[in-house]
């Protein structure tokens, strides 16, 4: 990857935040890949250069560092792994206000927004997008393709299950599990296991039923907008 210019899949909210930090890393940026802005179009300065459909075209995506910026989880997941097939890593970034120990792992395509606190041994996998002011307990474990929004605080040896979501101030008491593809409300402070594949909201957090997903919508919480992709 050195000395190649960054690929950024995904012109929203989240690729331009991405933007700002690959700025702030002095990491030079080719441009967008977008499937809602138009070809061409201009993204804070930086040029749509095309669809995602170029992922699938090795030769495109070899000269390029990629970090896939889309903030659903199975969107980001489907589309590093496109990367991925083209036998090339995606790119991780880390804000420069970040201490990393020895002893933790990050996965590739993962992000750390910045202001995080990070104690050892934690291991992040593959394509996690974690958002600013977001504490991580000794030895957590957070697996590929989880989103964590702001202000959220985990305490030691909590688990998050893959594609997990945990929405804005969550709280997780020390030696929890979040199972695969649940979805944790705004605020909530959890005390027990969530199982896989559900919501849940509150102090204390409580399932209120079934995690409701698509591969399109970007908070999984939330009204869901039309799908852009049909």
């Amino acid at each position: 990857m050195a000395g190649r210019p960054l690929l950024v899949v995904g012109g929203g909210a989240h690729g331009r935040a991405v933007l700002e930090l690959a700025r702030t890393l002095a990491i030079s940026v080719a441009g967008f890949l977008d499937d809602v802005q138009p070809v061409g179009s201009m993204i804070d300065g930086h040029e749509v250069l095309g669809t995602t459909a170029l992922l699938r075209d090795a030769a495109f995506v070899e000269r390029f560092s990629s970090i896939v910026t889309i903030g659903n989880s199975m969107a980001r997941r489907k589309f590093s792994q496109q990367i991925r097939a083209q036998g090339q890593r995606p790119a991780i970034l880390v804000h420069p206000a970040v201490h990393i120990p020895d002893s933790v792992s990050i996965g590739s395509g993962s992000v750390m927004m910045g202001e995080n606190v990070v104690y050892p041994g934690v291991t992040i996998g593959e394509d996690v997008l974690i958002d600013p002011a977001v504490t991580f307990g000794i030895e957590n474990h957070i697996a590929n393709g989880v989103y964590i929004c702001p202000g959220c605080h985990l305490g030691a040896y909590v688990s998050l299950g893959e594609e997990s979501f945990l929405g804005m101030g969550v709280v997780v008491i020390p030696e929890r599990t979040i199972g695969h593809r649940t979805v944790i409300g705004a605020g909530a402070v959890v005390f027990t296991d969530i199982p896989d594949g559900k919501l849940a909201f509150g102090n204390p957090a409580r399932v209120t039923g079934d995690a409701i997903l698509d591969d399109w919508s970007p908070y999984p919480a939330r009204i869901r907008p039309a799908n852009p992709h049909r």
